[in-house]
C-alpha cells in the first residue's frame, strides 16, 4: 500500500516539476527577429506587409543603417504623399551604423499630427543628411 502512495507521490512531483500549465517561462512568445543587412543606406525591416495598426497605437519601427546621422522618422499615406513626422526631435542612433544592428524607435500613430485610417499607410526612415539614402517600409493598413 505504501508503495502505490509513493508512486502517486512521485507522478505528481514530476507532473509540477515540468511545468504543467502554459505560463511557464518555455510558454512565452519568442521575440521577433528581423533582417536588417542593408548595405549602403536604410532598411526598414518592421512594419512589414499587411500589418495593421490603429490611430492612437505605439509601434516599433525596425531598421538597419550604414548611415550616422539623425533620422526623422515619418508616416506617408503612401508612396507619393507628403511625409508627416512623427517625433517632435530627431532620432539619433544608439548603437553603431555598420549596416547589420536593428535599432528601434517608438512612434505614435498620431491623428493630431495628421495620420489618418488609410490602407497603403508607410513608414519612412529618413537621414537629416543623406535624404536620398531614406527607406520605407513595407504598406500597411491604419485603421480608425
Amino acid at each position: 500500500m505504501k508503495f502505490s502512495h509513493a508512486l502517486i507521490l512521485a507522478s505528481s512531483l514530476a507532473f509540477f516539476a515540468c511545468g504543467g500549465d502554459d505560463d511557464s517561462p518555455s510558454a512565452a512568445p519568442s521575440t521577433p527577429t528581423y533582417d536588417c543587412t542593408v548595405s549602403d543606406g536604410v532598411k526598414v525591416a518592421y512594419p512589414t506587409v499587411s500589418e495593421q495598426f490603429k490611430i492612437g497605437q505605439t509601434i516599433d519601427v525596425v531598421f538597419g543603417t550604414t548611415i550616422d546621422d539623425g533620422y526623422r522618422i515619418a508616416f506617408k499615406k503612401n508612396t507619393g504623399a507628403d511625409p508627416i513626422d512623427l517625433l517632435d526631435e530627431s532620432y539619433d542612433l544608439t548603437g553603431p551604423a555598420d549596416g547589420k544592428t536593428c535599432h528601434t524607435v517608438k512612434v505614435k500613430l498620431d491623428a493630431a499630427k495628421g495620420v489618418e485610417a488609410t490602407l497603403t499607410g508607410i513608414i519612412r526612415v529618413i537621414p537629416y543628411n543623406k535624404q536620398n539614402k531614406g527607406n520605407n517600409s513595407a504598406l500597411f493598413v491604419v485603421n480608425e
